[in-house]
């Protein structure tokens, strides 16, 4: 959020204004905003050679996820992206942009549809300068994913 206006102001916002703006987005099928705490203390512990506080610098308020009903759909919306990209500096003071191509992200049930969510979780995860991007993926795939979505974790 901006500094200059209060952490609140900025949150309503964005569930706002902002808000309406992307979901006028032509070819749009989901806009998720997922508001985080204002200090997030993270739930890894310290480990020699992984960067596990968030630096002040990268301090994140929120993310927000949208997904498209087809590859193609975000050229129809240019203009509302035009729109939300102008309308950006009202509450942001900086925004990251990662677009995955399809199939790229995941998301992982690790309950029933049953259940109610009590909490969710996100990991974005770097791989270090010089780190191979194969060896990377496969050490994701195969080893720190089963361990996040197995039960009773």
């Amino acid at each position: 959020m901006r500094s200059d206006q209060p952490r609140q102001s900025g949150m309503d916002y964005w569930k706002g204004p902002h808000s309406g703006i992307i979901a006028a987005t032509p070819g749009l099928e989901e806009y998720r905003q997922i508001h985080l705490t204002e200090h997030n203390l993270g739930l890894w512990p310290a480990t020699t050679g992984v960067e596990t506080a968030i630096p002040a610098d990268r301090k994140i308020d929120g993310i927000a996820e949208v997904t498209f009903k087809s590859p193609l759909a975000p050229l129809l919306g240019r203009k509302q992206t035009a729109l939300a990209y102008k309308d950006e500096v009202n509450v942001f003071r900086r925004t990251l942009l990662y677009a995955g191509p399809p199939n790229t992200s995941r998301w992982y049930s690790v309950a029933s549809p049953a259940e109610t969510v009590g909490a969710r979780a996100i990991v974005y995860l770097r791989r270090r300068p010089g780190g191979r991007p194969g060896e990377f993926r496969r050490t994701v795939r195969n080893r720190l994913v089963p361990a996040m979505v197995a039960p009773g974790r």
